[in-house]
């Protein structure tokens, strides 16, 4: 009865629960194993045999884990914020910030679009003002005008993959730790930038293009990854108070409302690091294991060598 009130009490914790079930489970596998060779082999023998092939194996898996990135993974690639600009980028601290172009800057987006009656019909049922991003993200090419060409950073539409991702970082920091903003109802995302990164493979090319383009990658310094900034402008917007039964209202932004833009650098993180470390570990145990077998077995044949030029003698 003891027992199971002890059994009971440990069930209310379940990482101690995981950790016995993985110390049970390593111990009735690779002790089984460990039985069955010292029973044949003596148990020294035995358990360098046994270490052997359990390095062997988590070598091998190793490999996999850091080719594919899977398994026991390290921390993820993200986005950290290096500065909030409040309406002011030419004295900004980061240098590469301070040529961000402000949305003063920006080409007007209705006559944008009373230039293109094709485009304005594709925002014609839109809830809100549509921004720059928001052409680019249908019609691509605008990117290819003098005035949106902004040198070193890239404007991005908001199709693009990076582009949600920041400004889902660059939300999260204004509202949970700088408590600038209760929710995100409390301002609207102007605009976002890109500079530097990884430079990017031209669609269409064949085996043997990415597998240069691959190999310039790792031989260019520092290792095919420059520093990657992003940047995202947002604009605080007017309190309104929905009314009932009704859709919510479209953000309004007031015509005095600072610009903030939200500098971030791009942390690559260590995904694959805890595999690349594993595969070195194991490799390593797994080749003192192996030379020790080897040395151990021209031991043996010499003392068989001996042995038997003793009986001879004799």
């Amino acid at each position: 009865m003891a027992a199971a009130d002890l059994l009971g009490a440990m069930s209310w914790d379940p990482g101690f629960r995981g950790i016995l079930v993985v110390a049970v489970g390593v111990a009735v596998l690779c002790g089984s194993v460990y039985l069955l060779l010292a029973t044949n082999s003596g148990h020294r023998l035995g358990f360098l045999l046994a270490l052997t092939a359990l390095m062997g194996w988590m070598t091998i898996m190793g490999v996999v884990w850091s080719i594919y990135g899977i398994g026991y993974l390290g921390p993820q690639a993200s986005w950290e914020v290096e500065e909030v600009n409040y309406n002011a980028l030419p004295d900004a601290a980061l240098p590469e910030a301070r040529s961000i172009p402000s949305p003063d800057d920006l080409p007007d987006v209705q006559a944008l679009l009373e230039e293109d009656p094709d485009l304005a019909e594709q925002f014609a049922e839109a809830d809100r003002e549509p921004t720059l991003g928001d052409l680019l993200s249908v019609k691509p090419e605008l990117a290819e005008r003098d005035d949106l060409d902004f040198g070193e950073w890239e404007l991005l539409s908001t199709s693009d993959p990076q582009t949600g991702e920041a400004q889902a970082a660059a939300s999260a920091y204004l509202i949970e730790e700088r408590k600038l903003f209760t929710d995100s109802s409390g301002f609207v995302v102007a605009e976002a930038y890109s500079r530097g990164g990884k430079e990017r493979m031209e669609e269409g090319a064949s085996l043997l293009d990415r597998a240069l383009f691959k190999l310039g990658r790792i031989l260019t310094w520092p290792l095919g990854h420059p520093a990657h900034y992003a940047a995202v402008q947002v604009l605080p917007v007017i309190p309104q108070e929905p009314e009932p039964g009704q859709p919510p209202p479209a953000p309004v932004v007031a015509e005095d409302a600072q610009v903030i833009s939200v500098i971030m650098v791009r942390d690559l993180g260590a995904k694959r690091l805890p595999s690349v470390g594993l595969t070195i570990f194991s490799g390593i145990v797994f080749a003192v294991c192996v030379s020790s077998l080897n040395r151990r077995e021209k031991l043996v044949e010499q003392a068989r060598t001996a042995a038997a030029g003793a009986g001879t003698r004799a």
